[in-house]
């Protein structure tokens, strides 16, 4: 028996000790068991029918939060997630006991971090925890969604259909997240290349010439002169100008991760054109699918508007489903409040006041959630087909300016000699 914690969050445990036990039929095991202390940790083996025969505390391993950078820790990936919840239901509805299910799948798991979240999952559920209870330990990798879906096939006793829909859910969720960061990697990539290149040429290129230019004197031409300012503030500079770009970036980051930072700058980039369009179709996708999968496992709709809000990557977006949600609270219709809203579209508002009206919340938001992903994928290929010409004007324009400033002296020198 081998149950590994991963510590990181104020559910989770305090600590983790490894163990070495003598079971009912005296062999040895041995394993690691998260607890808030020695104690508690003994016990949770005793319980388990296993007889301690040393336990030790050790050091949080890499996976711990304590010795992760802020932002930077491992994280599951969500096609593992996705392919964990498809093979969790093949086997549950194979009827395979949870506790060897869960043992297969921390086994086959490819994620060193998920596979030691299903080992604490694992001796949790061995404990007498629930499987809900038990993955609700772990925000880091079950979010809220994983866990109320759990939760409600467990109530449901349909465990293996629910997982089936949320696997289903998270592919969709991975494959449309996928064609955004497919529409987003050229114009990020061409842009370091830019960047990269002039750079150099400020650097090393610019320079040279600024010293020829010296060498034979005379005033040199509005752009010439423009860039070479620029590229002798650069070297003289550049220790102070790399600090404050990096001191920026994380001033930038930290900022983001505060309530008001992240809304402003969601905020912000629902106003990028092309890519705010494209975000805002994203959201309302995920709205749709999550509050489909959610409404179709029986969970009530104001839980389901509190989980969609976390699910939709949009602050701006967040923020009008929990204002909704006090509304629908106070008994006022979901669809007309969601029209209040400008980041929500037209023909979504009216699918699913379609759903109020005709009891069929769950197509309608299934509808909602398919056709704003066929909007997502046309959204992209415009991207691109725009983008690319666009990017390629626009390193002409830079590179070919420079170019251009720096070979202008040039001329006046030929004309001269003529």
């Amino acid at each position: 028996m081998t149950a590994i914690a991963e510590p990181g969050n104020d559910t989770q445990p305090d600590a983790t000790y490894s163990y070495k036990a003598l079971d009912e039929a005296g062999t040895m095991q041995t394993g690691k068991v998260g607890s808030r202390s020695k104690d508690e940790a003994i016990s949770r083996l005793r319980r388990l029918g296993l007889r301690p025969v040393s336990i030790t505390e050790t050091r949080a391993s890499a996976l711990g939060r304590e010795y992760s950078m802020p932002g930077f820790g491992p994280r599951v990936k969500g096609r593992d997630l996705a392919v964990m919840a498809r093979q969790f239901a093949t086997m549950i509805n194979a009827g395979v006991p949870m506790l060897r299910t869960l043992e297969v799948l921390t086994a086959q798991s490819t994620s060193p971090l998920l596979a030691s979240t299903l080992g604490q999952v694992r001796f949790d559920v061995e404990s007498g925890e629930s499987l809900s209870n038990a993955i609700g330990r772990h925000p880091k990798v079950f979010d809220t969604l994983f866990v109320s879906m759990v939760r409600a096939g467990e109530t449901a006793g349909a465990l293996d259909s629910v997982l089936l829909q949320l696997a289903a859910t998270l592919e969709q969720a991975v494959s449309t997240r996928q064609k955004i960061r497919s529409a987003l990697a050229y114009p990020i990539a061409v842009s370091v290349m830019v960047v990269g290149v002039i750079t150099i040429m400020l650097l090393f290129v610019v320079p040279t010439f600024a010293g020829i230019y010296d060498d034979l004197g005379g005033t040199l031409p509005a752009p010439t002169q423009a860039l070479v300012n620029v590229s002798a503030a650069l070297t003289g500079h550049l220790p102070v100008i790399v600090l404050v770009t990096v001191g920026s970036a994380i001033a930038l980051r930290q900022w983001k991760r505060t309530e008001s930072g992240r809304y402003r700058w969601d905020w912000l980039m629902l106003r990028v054109p092309l890519v705010g369009n494209l975000l805002l179709k994203s959201s309302v996708a995920r709205f749709g699918r999550t509050m489909a999968v959610l409404t179709k496992s029986g969970v009530p709709v104001l839980e389901t508007l509190r989980i969609a809000s976390g699910t939709v990557g949009n602050a701006v977006f967040a923020r009008a489903l929990l204002d909704t949600r006090e509304a629908v609270r106070d008994g006022e219709p979901l669809a007309q409040n969601l029209g209040k809203s400008p980041v929500f579209p037209t023909m979504a508002v009216q699918l699913i006041a379609v759903g109020e009206e005709t009891g069929a919340l769950d197509q309608m938001f299934e509808i909602v959630g398919t056709s704003f992903e066929e909007e997502v994928e046309t959204a992209v290929s415009g991207f691109s087909a725009v983008i690319e010409p666009v990017m390629m004007a626009l390193i002409g324009l830079l590179v070919g300016g420079m170019v251009i400033a720096l070979y202008l002296p040039m001329f006046r020198v030929i004309d001269l000699v003529q």
